[in-house]
């Protein structure tokens, strides 16, 4: 690191750390729901004990009951059922509120397949999670050329993949967009935008200087 950026982040990293906290703090009220997600998503929950008594009523035909999942199960972002950008859910979570976006509808539809002891696989690429099942033919962006980790129903945690993912950057980027950005609340925008601006603007009121000095002169 040079001397010159060096000394733009000893000016600077008090402005980065507030401006981290507090977008977290503005997207994530309560913590503990980005804890959780991040638990599930590093070992998704598949539940057949929850969905036992609804998946007897179903055929025992897959596309059937991956048909049946994305009509009980309505499509919506988190930001439409949890009010923040990301979670991973459970299935119980799930079909207690009867939306969910693709990895709510993936957990669902996978714990469904295990309570009726049907082969299944949890796929993943970097914008999509869906369920693949023998005879199924991927289409879009649900292709296995598309996924970067995979989990079997013996295995715990996700696997990876050996081969380098298919990858359209210009579809990644507009979905990205849509989910976490386009769906957001006008109000929880602004409300982040002017905390940024207000913590940038900060040494302007002289609290920049003092948080300078506190740092070149600790007690």
């Amino acid at each position: 690191m040079t001397k010159l950026t060096a000394g733009w982040w000893a000016r600077r990293r008090w402005r980065v750390a507030l401006a981290v906290a507090w977008t977290l703090f503005a997207l994530y009220p309560d913590p503990t729901v980005l804890v959780r997600s991040i638990r599930n998503a590093w070992s998704p929950k598949i539940d057949p004990d929850t969905v036992r008594e609804w998946a007897r009523t179903l055929p025992r035909n897959p596309r059937a009951i991956e048909d049946a999942v994305l009509t009980r199960i309505a499509y919506a972002v988190p930001w439409e059922t949890d009010g923040v950008p990301w979670t991973f859910p459970t299935p119980a979570e799930v079909m207690a509120r009867g939306s969910g976006d693709c990895q709510g509808r993936a957990v669902v539809l996978a714990s469904t397949f295990a309570a009726l002891g049907m082969p299944y696989r949890l796929e993943a690429s970097f914008d999509h999670i869906w369920v693949d099942y023998p005879g199924r033919k991927g289409t879009g962006i649900e292709r296995s050329e598309r996924a970067f980790v995979r989990r079997a129903p013996t295995e715990r945690g996700w696997a990876s993949r050996l081969n380098v993912p298919e990858i359209n950057w210009a579809e990644s980027w507009r979905m990205q967009r849509d989910y976490f950005w386009d769906a957001a609340p006008t109000w929880r925008i602004v409300v982040l935008i002017l905390g940024w601006v207000v913590i940038w603007a900060l040494p302007r009121f002289g609290l920049g200087r003092t948080a300078l000095r506190s740092q070149a002169h600790p007690t």
